[in-house]
């Protein structure tokens, strides 16, 4: 009987022992090794210089005389010498870059109201569909196209001038100029030339 007691408390001490080690885990991820460090792009020799005046401007001399409110001034030292650059561009005609486009017999008047909503479209023979909204973009009001090609693509706003429906890009230039000619209908040309028909 004792032995059994002593081999009962043997193996109650190995257990409790047992019970009280700790166990650890590391949970931590593989570390990856390094990667190689790059072999370093050779560097050119940097040379610097004075650049020459741009378009046959003499260094160093300014035209003298006084400026008259209506006159323009000419400088004769780079008249007539377009030099490497070309000639500055023109500024837009008409409002937003595109000339007026003529009304056609029987136009009829425009309401933003009666404009608001989806349209077909169909500029070069190309069908889309128009978007026209009163939520307000800049100085207009916000549109856009869904399946266009072309310029109205880019169609950002619309607004009414007159009797006629301007459609603007993204920066506010007219790509089309359009006049209702039929209850649901609205005809014109694109800045490109190509005929814009909206219907519904």
């Amino acid at each position: 009987m004792v032995q059994k007691v002593l081999i009962a408390t043997a193996i109650a001490s190995v257990l409790a022992l047992s019970a009280c080690q700790r166990t650890s885990y590391n949970y931590s991820q593989p570390v990856a090794p390094q990667p190689q460090p790059l072999t370093p792009a050779p560097a050119g020799q940097v040379q610097s210089s004075n650049l020459p005046p741009p378009g046959g401007a003499q260094q160093g001399t300014y035209n003298s005389g006084t400026y008259q409110a209506g006159q323009s001034q000419v400088d004769t030292a780079t008249a007539g010498n377009t030099g490497q650059f070309p000639a500055a561009p023109g500024a837009p005609t008409g409002n937003g870059g595109m000339g007026n486009v003529a009304a056609p017999a029987g136009a009829m008047a425009l309401s933003n109201a009666g404009l608001v909503g989806s349209w077909k479209a169909n500029e070069g023979g190309v069908q889309c569909d128009m978007f026209l909204t009163l939520t307000n973009l800049g100085e207009g009001l916000r549109g856009g196209t869904r399946g266009c090609t072309g310029g109205l693509s880019t169609m950002k706003s619309w607004g009414i001038n007159g009797d006629q429906l301007v459609l603007n890009d993204a920066n506010g230039y007219a790509i089309a100029r359009l006049y209702k000619t039929a209850e649901s209908r609205l005809e014109g040309t694109s800045s490109s030339g190509q005929q814009v028909v909206l219907s519904r």
